[in-house]
C-alpha cells in the first residue's frame, strides 16, 4: 500500500486549535480502476479554561478542552489476489488418466479461488465529542468521548452458491455497519504521610452498540460466518441486527414426561424428539411445526460495556502496581460443548455429561438423556450461549528500589528488585477455560466470527521474580525468573 498526504495545524494563543489531513491512499489488492481512495480528516480545540469566564472556576478547574473531530479511514484487510480467479493443480484432485493406461495421469487445473474485480475500499467514517479537564490542583484528570462510525462498502467474503463450484471465496462490499459509543476516563492522584507516601487510581469506562444497518436492502438477507465446524452455520450477519449475531435453535428446558412431550409442537428434525428426556425446541415461527423455520438469531457476542481499573503506590523505596480489565454483558457461544456433552465422536466428557443428563425425576438436568447416537440434540442452539461476563487482574507487580547510596558505591546506576504476576485471577460463571477470547482470537476476517470459543487456548497465570542493574552508562545486568501456569478461571 501507498499513501500520500498533506496536513495542516493551526492554533491561536493555545486556545484554538485546528488540524486538517486529506491523504490518498492506494492498494495493490484491488482491481486497477478501484485501487486508489481519498480519506480526508478535519478536528478541532477548544481549550476554554484559558477564556475570562473561566477565571472563576480557577480554583478548582486547572485546564478544561473541548475537542470535535471529524474523519473517514479505508480497509484494506482482503488478502492478496482478492481480484483475481486462480486456478491451480493438484495430483489428487485436478490429475486425470485420460489413456485408460492406469499407470499415467496428465496434469490438469481446477478453480481455487472465484475472483472479484468489483471490490473497493471499506470507508469508515467516524464523529467524535470530548472533552478533557484536570481539576483540583491536578489531582482529579477526566475525559469523556462520545463517538460515531459508520462503516460503508463493508468487505466480507460472501459464500458462493454451490452450482458454481467449490472454492474460496472473495471479499464482496455488501452494505453498512454503525457503531456508537461513550469512552470514559477518572484518574485521582493524592499524596499521605507527608508526602512518603504517593498514589494514582484510575479507571475507565467503554460502551457500544453496533448494528448492521444495510446489506442487499432485504432485510432477510443473511451472510454466515466462517463455516468449518461440524455442525450448521451458528454465526450470522443480518441487517437490523450487530455483526456476528448467534443463530440457532431456542431451548425452552426438557420434556419431563411423554404426556408434555405429546402436547407440544411436532419435532420434525428428528425421530423420537416429542418424548420424556428430549430438548423442549421452541416453536419460534408459531407454526405448530419444529423445522429449519425455527432458526433464529439467539445471542450477542458485543458486551454491554467494559471497564479497567489500575492502581499504582509509593512508599519510599517501595511501589506497588495493579492493572485488571473486564467486561459484562457478552455472549459466548460454547463450541467445545460439542465435542465434551454429547455422544458425538470419541474423547474425553464433560462431569455435565455425567452429573447433569436427564434420568426420570431429575428435573434440574441441564442435558437430555443419554443415548448412544443423538444427531438433534447437537444442533446450534441457546444450549451452547453463556455469559462471557469476567474481571481479570492482568498484573500485580511490587517492586523494590534499593537505596542510591549503596548502590553507587558498587558503581551502580540503580538497581531493583521485583516480583510480578500476571493474569492472577479471574472472577467469571463461564464455564470453558477463558472467556477472554474476543481479543486473543482476533484477527483480519475473524470480525464475522466473533465470540466462538472452539477451544480457544488459555491465558497463564505467570509468575515472575526479576533483578535488574543499571550502571553510570548502560544496562548491565537484567534476569527474571518465570513461572507459568494454567489454571481454570473462578
Amino acid at each position: 500500500m501507498a499513501s500520500e498526504f498533506a496536513k495542516v495545524n493551526y492554533s491561536l494563543s493555545n486556545k484554538y486549535l485546528f488540524d486538517a489531513t486529506i491523504r490518498r491512499d492506494r492498494s495493490s489488492r484491488f482491481a486497477e480502476q478501484y485501487r486508489s481512495a481519498v480519506f480526508p480528516a478535519v478536528s478541532a480545540g477548544w481549550v476554554f479554561s484559558e477564556e475570562g469566564f473561566a477565571a472563576n472556576w480557577s480554583s478548582w478547574m486547572n485546564r478544561a478542552k473541548f475537542r470535535v473531530g471529524w474523519g473517514q479511514t479505508g480497509n484494506q484487510e482482503i488478502g492478496n489476489y482478492n481480484a483475481l480467479t486462480i486456478y491451480s493443480t493438484n495430483p489428487a484432485t485436478s490429475f486425470y488418466d485420460l489413456k485408460g493406461s492406469n499407470t499415467s495421469a496428465i496434469p490438469g487445473y481446477e478453480l481455487t479461488q472465484f475472483g472479484n474485480a468489483k471490490a473497493k475500499w471499506e470507508t469508515t467514517t467516524s464523529t467524535n465529542l470530548g472533552l478533557d479537564a484536570t481539576l483540583f490542583s491536578n489531582k482529579v484528570d477526566f475525559a469523556i468521548d462520545w463517538y460515531t462510525r459508520l462503516t460503508s462498502d463493508m468487505l466480507f467474503p460472501v459464500q458462493a452458491p454451490l452450482t458454481s463450484g467449490v472454492a474460496s471465496v472473495p471479499f464482496q462490499n455488501i452494505g453498512e455497519m454503525r457503531n456508537r459509543g461513550i469512552d470514559l476516563s477518572l484518574g485521582y492522584n493524592g499524596q499521605a504521610m507527608g508526602g512518603q507516601l504517593t498514589y494514582s487510581i484510575g479507571g475507565n469506562f467503554g460502551m457500544y452498540r453496533n448494528e448492521v444497518m444495510k446489506t442487499t436492502g432485504d432485510a432477510a438477507t443473511q451472510y454466515f460466518g466462517i463455516n468449518d465446524e461440524r455442525i450448521q452455520n451458528f454465526v450470522v450477519t443480518q441487517q437490523g441486527y450487530p455483526i456476528s449475531s448467534f443463530f440457532g435453535y431456542t431451548i425452552d428446558g426438557i420434556f419431563q414426561s411423554d404426556d408434555e412431550a405429546a402436547a407440544a409442537p411436532v419435532n420434525n428434525l428428528g425421530a423420537n424428539q416429542n418424548k420424556a428426556g428430549r430438548f423442549k425446541f421452541r416453536d419460534v415461527n408459531e407454526d405448530g411445526v419444529i423445522n429449519t423455520k425455527d432458526l433464529s438469531i439467539i445471542g450477542n457476542p458485543h458486551p454491554d460495556f467494559s471497564y479497567g481499573i489500575n492502581v499504582n503506590v509509593n512508599y519510599k523505596n517501595f511501589s506497588l502496581a495493579l492493572l485488571g480489565t473486564g467486561v459484562q454483558g457478552n455472549q459466548i457461544f460454547n463450541y467445545v460443548k460439542y465435542w465434551t456433552d454429547f455422544p458425538t465422536f470419541g474423547g474425553n466428557r464433560s462431569t455435565r455429561m455425567l452429573y447433569d443428563s436427564w434420568s426420570p425425576g431429575k428435573t434440574d438436568a441441564v442435558l437430555p438423556q443419554l443415548t448412544s447416537s443423538d444427531q438433534v440434540s447437537i444442533l446450534p442452539s441457546s444450549y451452547y450461549l453463556e455469559d462471557g461476563s469476567y474481571f481479570r487482574m492482568k498484573n500485580v507487580q511490587l517492586t523494590y528500589n534499593l537505596p542510591h547510596t549503596l548502590i553507587s558505591k558498587i558503581g551502580m546506576g540503580s538497581m531493583r528488585v521485583y516480583v510480578q504476576s500476571q493474569n492472577l485471577f479471574t472472577v467469571t460463571k463461564y464455564s470453558g477455560m477463558d472467556p477472554e477470547i474476543n481479543l486473543r482470537n482476533y484477527s483480519a476476517g475473524n470480525d464475522r466470527q466473533l465470540g466462538v470459543d472452539g477451544g480457544s487456548y488459555p491465558a497463564a497465570k505467570q509468575y515472575l521474580i526479576g533483578v535488574n542493574l543499571v550502571s553510570n552508562y548502560s544496562n548491565l545486568i537484567s534476569f527474571t525468573v518465570n513461572t507459568k501456569k494454567m489454571k481454570k478461571s473462578i
